[in-house]
């Protein structure tokens, strides 16, 4: 059993002795005052009570993948309904795409830096989650020549996290139409993490890949949790699209993966619908504030000497260089703000960031916690 890292045990130190401390890194939609209307849900639930009946199907209740594939022909990507799957979270999504896809052994390429939770969902899949370099100094755009340098045989597919978290970029159709083509020609899947979607601050539609051609096959994933501020509702879906023969395939092994569990709850299935027909108006005003708050974590990191950031295009999260010489480290530094300032913010080895010092936080924060808490940042900086 590993120990627990001296992050943590600052933190639960200082909390043990009675501390506030603000998790900047934190980005729950609930914590930070968005609330999807609850009459909507009040009303669906209601409806449900009435009959109470359980007829659950593997991929999930059709109404419910029919609301999903609308959701996505609004959006100008046709996905047959009979090609989506319903998990209880995405996190589930991609335990069922490692095991459908892969043997012990084989691996899955990912982006680096990243979130940390696909190395130990490859851990139980047994395979290797294999990094590719996004470029820092680029926007952390694709390193194509180190992308292709990590295929090999025993790759089965390629994870795509577009908004990335924590770099907020984007992946744009030049490099989704690169990774489809090596897709293409190596016969690999694709896996499409989309949960930030819909938190996209770039011109023009947002770039999906399920909209290429030349994928042979495309598991796209999303869900409630960020899209409408819904975590605790545990709905998350799989669209598989691609060539018809290898889309029935994957869809048949889904469809018996989820049999074995049927972990959908059926009210939320049946609520979907109504989400999405009554939550447009939610989202918009949900989006445009998100907006706001990264616009104003923007502006203000920009008034503290000493620190490099790319503007985030999509996402909750902000990734910064310190280039400020200091005479302590990543981890120190993150330690020394908790028991200073009250501030907690992740430290960039969490995801990966090797090279360089960096910290990570999330800018879903209201502007009230935000500009103490940069500016404590800042007032930190300019002592060391």
């Amino acid at each position: 059993m590993e120990s627990i890292n001296p992050i943590e045990q600052a933190y639960r130190r200082l909390r043990a002795q009675g501390r506030k401390i603000v998790r900047l890194f934190s980005a729950n939609p609930g914590e930070m005052g968005f609330q999807f209307p609850p009459q909507i849900l009040e009303t669906a639930y209601r409806e449900y009570f009435k009959t109470q009946d359980y007829l659950p199907h593997p991929k999930g209740l059709p109404q419910a993948r029919r609301s999903i594939q609308e959701y996505y022909g609004s959006h100008g990507a046709s996905v047959d309904s009979e090609n989506i799957l319903l998990t209880s979270g995405t996190s589930e999504s991609f335990f069922y795409l490692f095991s459908l896809l892969t043997k012990p052994g084989d691996n899955i390429l990912a982006p680096n830096p990243a979130y940390p939770l696909f190395d130990p969902i490859g851990e139980l899949a047994h395979i290797e989650m294999r990094p590719y370099h996004l470029k820092e100094e680029a926007a952390w755009r694709l390193d194509g020549e180190d992308f292709r340098r990590k295929v090999d045989d025993r790759t089965r597919a390629i994870l795509l996290v577009s908004p990335h978290n924590p770099t907020g970029s984007v992946f744009s159709p030049e490099e989704i139409s690169v990774v489809s083509r090596i897709a293409a020609g190596r016969g690999l899947a694709l896996i499409c993490d989309e949960v930030f979607s819909e938190f996209y601050f770039g011109e023009g539609p947002f770039p999906r890949p399920m909209k290429e051609k030349e994928s042979p096959l495309c598991f796209t994933l999303n869900g409630l949790s960020k899209m409408f501020a819904l975590p605790a509702m545990k709905l998350s879906w799989i669209t598989v699209t691609g060539e018809k023969g290898r889309v029935e395939a994957a869809v048949d092994r889904l469809e018996t993966l989820a049999d074995t569990f049927l972990s959908c709850h059926t009210p939320i299935q049946k609520a979907l619908p109504a989400i999405f027909s009554g939550g447009g108006e939610f989202l918009k005003s949900y989006r445009e504030e998100v907006e706001k708050r990264r616009d104003a974590a923007i502006r203000l990191l920009r008034k503290i000497p000493g620190l490099e950031f790319h503007p985030p295009r999509g996402g909750f999260y902000l990734t910064v260089r310190v280039t400020k010489d200091l005479d302590f480290s990543e981890e120190e530094f993150v330690i020394r703000l908790m028991e200073e300032e009250g501030i907690f913010v992740h430290p960039g080895y969490f995801y990966d960031c090797l090279q360089g010092f960096h910290f990570i936080f999330s800018y879903l924060h209201p502007l009230s916690v935000l500009e103490p808490s940069l500016e404590a940042i800042g007032k930190l900086l300019s002592l060391s």
